[in-house]
């Protein structure tokens, strides 16, 4: 591969011609290629003490020794590859193009191994990049248009930020309640060392740092100081009311609110606890965080009967509030007091005043609940945006590459624009794209990925973005242009659209009939973009129907007419040209001139074994028409899905609209309609969270009633 991205190949290209005048057949050119480009070893030969292998060395080494091949003789005079073709050192057939922010590129894909960290894989490849730098010219520069460590290295660094702050916020409330930096020094210690201790659990359970087990951290960081603040508050009753010494207050304080703090550490695990046994996307992302939030609160009970009472006995001084702090604490807060008092008061000469506001509030949010729209995961700004454009069925490469070309100005016009990657056709890293669901499929099709600047540096939001590009896209009949969240398939959702209206039934121009009914009555939608219908046009052929009883007069076969079809056109594989250590294809077919019409076709000789050429239009007929239809099955029932990606509105409300509006359409007798998409894996994980949250209430109501008892 050149540094254009361009793949090597001989290419053989015959005239044909030429090689009807000689009275020969592109068979018979392949054929001697492969017999000539052979190294044939031929046993060994053994002299003195020494054995030496036996080899005709035939393979070419050159293009001269390929342009001198003799193919055949006519009337005495041998016929050369030179005189019915020419040979070129060129490259295969270009059906795609690759840019970046307008230059020829290359794009690499790298992806990792199953149970690899994506951070240290990322991480490797860079220091190798920069390893390689010496060595490459000072023209090639390298541009990582996706990097997924970046986003999760300012993920987790933003969550470490939070959970530090967060601890540091709670030490100075504790500070200012309790006015003595003694016991908040003793508490304080809880933090760091239930930490710790979770990263022991963290570890035993092959758990990662990553957005999840690092926000519940950060989640538990102001629970992990409750049981210390008990623990203190009853040993220092201990020691200022009892007048006990430190050892004993230590222990007595701990000792007796110890049934008290392990219900209470219990029954806030009973929230989290049912969360770990959720299946589903649900499941595999709230397990990291239920797990870390429960391994965090068993560490800050163990660390509360523990170390604490241990720490207390050594450093805390008996009277020690009353010399410093709860004087002043307690003058602080006094309006506080006095004002709670007076509420509280009041609440219990109104008594049926507060019921009835409670249940009126009660009502009210169960009122609003409804409204309150649904997501399956929440907004976030990835600072790269996908795109997927799709030109009608048939589009050629170039007028592909025309539309996109109007599509890169737009991007690059964009002030948040740092990198526009454009992949035009069907490559390799496309190919791999399509086992995911996503990638270019043919030649008029075309991958686009958008770098932005970070978010500090941009006034505008990722969305917002996308819809200003959205609106200034092309219009181009028949043509589809749709943006992936990135984000979401961060988070596990898959390369699946946000929406998808999935019917079902037998007769595929019925499907084809309700689904375009759908997605014109729903396109109009508030928030529902980029609809789109999985059945696809046909691509447009042309089509050479055999006459068999011709075919079969000459001793001709269909397979051996197809075969001579594609040699001329497609050409084929003779060999390998090798040199340097490298190999290259060696392809036979027509010269550019002679396959680029339908009457190029038609004048193919089809070489007989009764003797004679046939031209191919004598035993054929050769039409236009359509290539088969792609079949979705989903359960063995056929499909066809409407699907589209939301904006600026919740997909709960957009999925109520459509659904009012599919209620409309009379289905006939074996048809039905599905919803798939985000929003199935919505539905499940809500059923399955819901699930989860009547179970931690009947944990905890079990927890409290035992504790009664």
């Amino acid at each position: 591969m050149d540094r254009r991205g361009l793949e090597r190949e001989i290419n053989v290209f015959v005239d044909r011609d030429r090689l009807r005048a000689y009275n020969l057949s592109l068979g018979q050119v392949i054929a001697t290629l492969r017999r000539e480009n052979l190294n044939v070893s031929a046993g060994h030969v053994t002299r003195g003490h020494t054995e030496y292998l036996v080899r005709t060395m035939g393979e070419y080494k050159s293009l001269a020794p390929i342009s001198n091949t003799i193919v055949g003789v006519s009337t005495g005079t041998p016929i050369h590859i030179s005189d019915i073709a020419r040979v070129e050192d060129t490259h295969k057939e270009i059906r795609n193009y690759t840019r970046t922010n307008k230059k020829d590129s290359l794009v690499m894909m790298i992806l990792r191994q199953s149970g690899a960290n994506t951070v240290e894989v990322i991480d490797r490849v860079k220091t190798a990049l920069k390893e390689m730098r010496g060595e490459t010219p000072e023209d090639i520069k390298f541009h990582a248009v996706i990097d997924f460590s970046r986003i999760i290295k300012k993920v987790v660094k933003r969550t470490n930020f939070n959970a530090i702050e967060g601890g540091i916020l709670a030490i100075m409330v504790i500070l200012l309640f309790l006015g003595s930096w003694r016991p908040t020094f003793i508490i304080s210690l809880a933090i760091p060392l239930s930490v710790v201790t979770t990263f022991m659990g963290i570890y035993a359970f092959g758990y990662t740092f990553n957005i999840m087990t690092l926000g519940g951290l950060a989640l538990g960081i102001g629970m992990l100081v409750d049981n210390a603040v008990v623990v203190i508050e009853n040993t220092f009753r201990h020691l200022d009311e009892l007048g006990e010494d430190r050892d004993e207050a230590a222990k007595a304080g701990a000792t007796e609110v110890g049934m008290a703090i392990t219900a209470s550490t219990l029954t806030t695990m009973a929230v989290f606890l049912p969360m770990v046994l959720t299946s589903g996307i649900a499941g595999k992302l709230s397990r990291p965080l239920a797990v870390t939030v429960c391994l965090a609160l068993l560490a800050s009970l163990f660390v509360s009967l523990t170390i604490v009472p241990m720490i207390a006995s050594k450093i805390l001084k008996g009277k020690e509030r009353d010399e410093s702090g709860p004087a002043s604490g307690r003058g602080r807060f006094e309006p506080v007091r006095s004002m709670y008092r007076r509420a509280l008061l009041w609440s219990l000469r109104h008594r049926k005043t507060v019921l009835g506001a409670t249940v009126l509030l009660f009502a009210g949010s169960l009122y609003m609940a409804p409204r309150l729209g649904m997501e399956f995961m929440p907004k976030q700004d990835i600072p790269i945006l996908s795109m997927m454009a799709k030109m009608p069925v048939g589009t050629n490469l170039g007028e592909t590459n025309r539309v996109i070309k109007n599509i890169e100005d737009v991007l690059l016009d964009q002030p948040e624009t740092l990198y526009a990657t454009l992949v035009i056709g069907l490559t390799e890293t496309s190919k791999m794209d399509l086992a995911w669901g996503m990638g270019t499929a043919d030649v008029n099709e075309a991958q686009i990925l958008v770098k932005l600047v970070d978010k500090e540096e941009r006034r505008r939001l990722s969305d917002e973005i996308t819809d200003a590009i959205r609106r200034r896209l092309p219009r181009v009949e028949d043509a589809e242009f749709n943006f992936i969240d990135l984000g979401e398939m961060m988070m596990g959702a898959g390369g699946e659209s946000p929406i998808e209206v999935k019917i079902f039934g037998k007769d595929l121009s019925i499907l084809k009939d309700i689904s375009t009914s759908i997605a014109e009555r729903c396109g109009d939608i508030a928030g529902f973009r980029d609809v789109e219908l999985s059945l696809k046009a046909v691509k447009p052929e042309i089509q050479i129907s055999v006459d068999r009883e011709k075919a079969a007069r000459f001793g001709l076969t269909v397979g051996e007419i197809g075969r001579t079809v594609k040699e001329a056109f497609h050409g084929i594989v003779a060999g390998k040209y090798r040199i340097g250590g490298d190999e290259y294809d060696l392809r036979v077919r027509f010269q550019d001139l002679d396959r680029s019409s339908v009457s190029d076709i038609s004048n193919i000789n089809i070489p007989s074994p009764l003797g004679p050429q046939i031209p191919l239009y004598q035993i054929a007929e050769i039409g236009y028409g359509k290539g088969p239809v792609e079949i979705t099955r989903e359960n063995q029932e056929r499909k066809v899905t409407v699907k589209g990606n939301t904006f600026g509105r919740d997909m709960g409300s957009i999925v109520r609209d459509i659904k009012e509006r599919v209620a409309k359409i009379r289905l006939p007798d074996g048809y039905f309609v599905k919803f798939g998409g985000r929003y199935k894996d919505m539905q499940e994980a809500f059923s399955s969270l819901s699930w989860s949250l009547l179970i931690a209430i009947m944990l905890v109501y079990m927890i409290m009633a035992a504790q009664r008892d």
